[in-house]
């Protein structure tokens, strides 16, 4: 006897097939996930406005542009995903979903001028870390509700590499930048144990529970900052 495919009543929207199958709190989950990452892109690309005039070199502005137009396409991409859930992007109330400590990890980015603080900040912690990590797993999840969460992955790829080229740079043979850089790191390392034992930790057990992430997420989370931060030399120095 083979078996069947039931298929989804067409009449049945992705949204409809999530609050069925997995309830509120995984519908929840879903919209912040694209709502948080929709708007962190925006503020990325500002970010990479703000330092574009201060990259001297033709290689580094050209990186930052590329960066800056990744998102923008990104942005649109996560938009997208909400609506193809059955879910139009201006039919929902935004703020409920937003956190804020990502508003204002990026809001101190914005406003620094201490270049190692930005590069550590933005490409290696917040992009090369936790976004690349929620992207990974979610584009693994094999359902259809994080649209093109690979192709995004791979493209965020450029951007962590970016960031650790110039840190290099930036590092080599300068005892002060790389001062700054072991504290930095050491500050981003506690943020994120309570950033994920913290304010995330219910949704990150709900989308364990749901099978969107897998069970040893944080270790896998807390893995990916050591290899990251190992490519710009310092992890001895942050351990």
């Amino acid at each position: 006897m083979t078996g069947t495919t039931v298929e989804r009543d067409p009449s049945m929207t992705l949204k409809d097939e999530i609050l069925e199958k997995y309830g509120r709190n995984a519908w929840d989950l879903i919209l912040t996930v694209y709502v948080n990452f929709y708007y962190s892109e925006l503020d990325i690309i500002d970010l990479c406005a703000r330092w574009l005039p201060r990259r001297r070199g033709l290689r580094e502005k050209n990186y930052l542009i590329r960066h800056a137009a990744d998102e923008v396409v990104h942005a649109r991409l996560f938009r997208e995903g909400v609506e193809k859930l059955g879910q139009p992007w201006h039919e929902f109330d935004h703020e409920p979903y937003r956190i804020d400590d990502i508003g204002d990890r990026f809001a101190k980015l914005f406003y620094s001028d201490d270049e190692v603080e930005v590069l550590i900040g933005l490409n290696l912690y917040a992009e090369g870390v936790l976004a690349m990590e929620e992207l990974y797993q979610l584009a693994r999840s094999r359902t259809p509700y994080f649209h093109q969460f690979d192709r995004i992955e791979r493209e965020e790829r450029r951007h962590v590499a970016f960031g650790i080229t110039v840190a290099n740079q930036v590092l080599d043979d300068n005892a002060e930048a790389r001062k700054r850089a072991v504290e930095h790191c050491k500050w981003y390392r506690d943020h994120m144990e309570g950033y994920l034992g913290g304010q995330l930790k219910e949704s990150i057990a709900w989308a364990m529970e749901a099978g969107f992430v897998s069970d040893d997420y944080l270790d896998r989370t807390r893995a990916r900052f050591d290899d990251v931060m190992s490519r710009i030399g310092i992890k001895e120095d942050v351990a």
